[in-house]
């Protein structure tokens, strides 16, 4: 594998940059057409997986392909990996993107590619606050959210897969928002995340989960009044958009802040 060097992002605008360059401070080389984009995302994502020809053809073309497509998509891969070689040294004959039967590969560690940082981080994030680790935990997944740069991918042309994946990453950072919240309050950090979570509450006003972090925090922070008004928010909006009750672990909580002094 001769891509160490290599790093990629997507969670957010593409980049692609050299290690030893990134850190001197130059900035990342970019690639200004659209459909090479959309070809380096969709390896990217499955770095050292095999992406076949008919699946670069259905994200490609959603629509339907041109008549000569398969000679189209060598012709974008051959133009990827020129820019590869004008932009990075690599050795006489070596290559990342790797043909091999009925589709191409991009060869590189994935540790090398947010999106893998960020769903490793996110597990091990996860893993400690199940053991009960709180500080590690959050420490962790604030890693992992950092990785953002804004939404996935940001300035690529997305077809039926990057659009899909973009969703499943997109559920993956609000969940790892949401047990990042619950590492917080677990270190009682509950007054520094109340505006955090009215923020998350007005973007999200379907999260039904970010609601109930927002009555513990307000509730232990000693403002019970403003932790049942968010319940009644909550009932109220569930009510209005989709004729739905809060759940039973909402109304429980509703129940323990009533009956506390």
């Amino acid at each position: 594998m001769i891509a160490t060097c290599l790093q990629i992002k997507v969670l957010g605008p593409l980049e692609i940059s050299h290690v030893v360059t990134a850190a001197a401070g130059a900035p990342p080389f970019g690639i200004t057409a659209a459909k090479v984009r959309q070809v380096l995302a969709m390896l990217a994502v499955n770095a050292n997986s095999l992406v076949t020809i008919e699946q670069l053809i259905d994200e490609l073309w959603p629509d339907g392909p041109p008549s000569t497509v398969k000679t189209v998509v060598q012709t974008y891969v051959y133009q990827l990996r020129k820019l590869f070689e004008r932009s990075f040294e690599w050795p006489r004959g070596a290559e990342i993107v790797v043909t091999r039967p009925g589709g191409y590969l991009l060869e590189m560690p994935r540790d090398n590619l947010d999106v893998f940082q960020f769903q490793h981080l996110m597990r091990c994030g996860k893993d400690a606050l199940a053991e009960g680790r709180t500080a590690s935990a959050a420490d962790l997944l604030r890693q992992s959210i950092d990785l953002w740069r804004g939404p996935v991918p940001a300035d690529i042309v997305s077809g039926p897969f990057l659009r899909g994946l973009s969703v499943y990453l997109e559920e993956q950072r609000l969940e790892a928002v949401l047990l990042r919240v619950e590492a917080d309050l677990a270190n009682n950090r509950h007054r520094e995340l109340v505006g955090e979570l009215r923020s998350l509450v007005s973007t999200h006003h379907l999260h039904e989960s970010f609601y109930l972090r927002l009555m513990q925090a307000l509730h232990r922070s000693g403002r019970r009044g403003e932790a049942l008004a968010v319940y009644h928010r909550l009932r109220d909006i569930l009510d209005d958009e989709l004729g739905l009750e809060p759940s039973a672990e909402a109304k429980r909580l509703q129940r323990e802040i009533l009956v506390s002094s």
